[in-house]
């Protein structure tokens, strides 16, 4: 059973406004059939929230030093996380997620293609326990400027005994971002405020 994964997402207005990234979800439970033959149920273990960091959900990238869109050659926002959990064996929960993206081809673009570098790290008492790189192969066709695709499926083995639930774990994605790239969300990211009533 395919479902959103819950979210917990700090995203610039920018990224909300040009792909609608992540909300947050409720916390799901999947039902995964009868125990033998009693009416008892068993459900598949939670799955842990997925956060996105504000400053990696965007991807831009341009031609030169150029900030403009007579300079851009692609851009990105992540669009939507779906997947589900299940017990997995020696004490372990099996997670497998596809992550959306929202891919716009620039005028600077000279092919019909972009790979875009993302990464997936799990997280335990704030601490980064395993993260991978990936990179998602986007192809324009019969001259689209602007592709909704998902990755791949990406199965992450949480281990799990007494003490440590599924829940207690959390992902975090986001593109991977060289530092000039870094530095333009980190300049352009629009932080939520308060206004008086």
């Amino acid at each position: 059973m395919i479902s959103h994964f819950p979210t917990r997402a700090s995203l610039s207005s920018r990224a909300a406004t040009f792909a609608r990234v992540l909300s947050l979800l409720a916390l799901p439970l999947l039902a995964a059939g009868c125990q033998n033959e009693s009416d008892s149920i068993s459900f598949a273990p939670a799955c842990p929230v997925v956060e996105i960091p504000g400053e990696a959900a965007d991807y831009y990238q341009y031609t030169g030093s150029e900030h403009d869109l007579s300079h851009l050659v692609v851009r990105a926002a992540l669009r939507e996380v779906v997947g589900s959990c299940e017990d997995g064996a020696h004490r372990t929960v099996v997670t497998n997620m596809q992550i959306g993206l929202h891919v716009v081809r620039g005028p600077a673009s000279k092919v019909n293609f972009v790979n875009i570098p993302y990464f997936v790290a799990v997280v335990y008492n704030g601490e980064i326990k395993s993260k991978k790189q990936f990179i998602a192969h986007i192809e324009f066709d019969n001259g689209d400027l602007q592709k909704a695709t998902s990755t791949r499926n990406i199965p992450i083995t949480l281990p799990i005994s007494r003490r440590i639930h599924s829940e207690q774990y959390h992902i975090e994605i986001g593109f991977q971002l060289t530092q000039a790239q870094l530095d333009f969300n980190r300049a352009h990211l629009v932080m939520p405020s308060f206004h008086k009533l």
